[in-house]
């Protein structure tokens, strides 16, 4: 659960450039940026806040409105409504909602599983100076695999490209298990764009930098931050994996004992070898026989490799959550094989 005291700080590294709504760029497209995992809200009234600028004043109380609409449930112009259940004077309100919905140019999308979490987020967000920012949020509840895969097939219906585009400027992670997600949540994200992960612990971070690694997925590490009381800007951290230099001089070792058994070998008789070269033979198969052991044991530790987990140099170790910082690039691999 992200507070308040980091809540700013997530904001700021998320870089957020805003310009009031323009009619003559109505064209654009909005920006767009995916908390997962609303929690109590502070983090989702941050980032309201933060976008407040792009967006339209309403004419109208979105606060009484906005009881009106299910976040859900996607309408044919890509805003979520729904007024199955609603009377002929809600039904009025819904479609004053919905048509400033569809004029906003900065959009916050928070999704957590729990109903009782977005309920609670919600009202915080209403509360907070009469409601001002409350019209910037969309609200949801369910699965974050589920919730893009329904965004991707909503937009398509309304795009006339083939290949549907990513739609999110940055994204916000806050969930266990969060390596499990960063694979969809990249494809959701544009170039360019952050995906943030909160975890409380840093091997939880970890991984996820193996998830990248390991996937091959367009995204490359930004920075690592430990967030806490009395860390002004978060305190950064290394996490990265290595190969380790004792595997790299065993396997050195290796084929220079390969290359001396090779010498050997091709020597003048076997006889003459077991006279003079007898002992380093033998403690050349030895480390040989090692190596290979070694090798094996570290095949099956992920090929060999390790991860570095430490704060930078000079600094002590608090507790406190902790948050990697990712920006999406091209995806090479996708462009090359097209």
């Amino acid at each position: 659960m992200i507070y308040p005291a980091d809540a700013n700080l997530i904001v700021s590294l998320l870089d957020i450039h805003v310009t009031p709504p323009d009619p003559l760029t109505d064209e654009d497209a909005p920006l767009e940026i995916l908390e997962a995992g609303t929690g109590h809200g502070a983090l989702t009234l941050h980032l309201a806040r933060a976008i407040h600028a792009a967006n339209p004043r309403p004419s109208f109380d979105v606060n009484r409105h906005s009881v009106y609409a299910d976040a859900d449930a996607v309408s044919p112009s890509g805003v979520d409504v729904s007024s199955s259940t609603l009377t002929p004077e809600d039904q009025v309100s819904s479609s004053k909602l919905e048509g400033y919905k569809s004029q906003r140019k900065a959009i916050v999308h928070t999704l957590d599983i729990s109903s009782r979490h977005s309920d609670h987020a919600k009202k915080i967000v209403a509360s907070f100076r009469q409601g001002l920012y409350a019209g910037n949020v969309d609200f949801h509840v369910g699965d974050l695999s589920a919730w893009i895969q329904t965004q991707f097939t909503a937009r398509a219906e309304t795009q006339t490209d083939a290949e549907v585009k990513a739609f999110l400027s940055h994204i916000i992670l806050d969930l266990p298990s969060t390596h499990r997600y960063i694979a969809q949540a990249a494809s959701a994200l544009h170039v360019d764009g952050c995906l943030l992960v909160f975890n409380p612990s840093i091997t939880q971070i970890t991984k996820c930098v193996e998830e990248i690694r390991s996937k091959k997925l367009p995204l490359i590490l930004d920075r690592i931050v430990e967030l806490g009381a009395a860390m002004t800007g978060g305190r950064r951290w290394d996490v990265r994996s290595v190969r380790p230099r004792a595997l790299i001089k065993s396997e050195a070792e290796k084929e220079n004992n390969l290359a001396i058994a090779s010498a050997v070998e091709t020597g003048p008789s076997k006889e003459a070898i077991g006279e003079s070269q007898d002992s380093p033979v033998q403690i050349g198969s030895d480390i040989m026989g090692r190596d290979e052991e070694q090798a094996r044991m570290l095949d099956d530790q992920e090929g060999g490799r390790e991860m570095i987990c430490r704060p930078k140099v000079g600094e002590m170790v608090t507790g406190g959550g902790f948050l990697g910082v990712w920006k999406k690039m091209r995806d090479r691999t996708a462009e090359n094989s097209s």
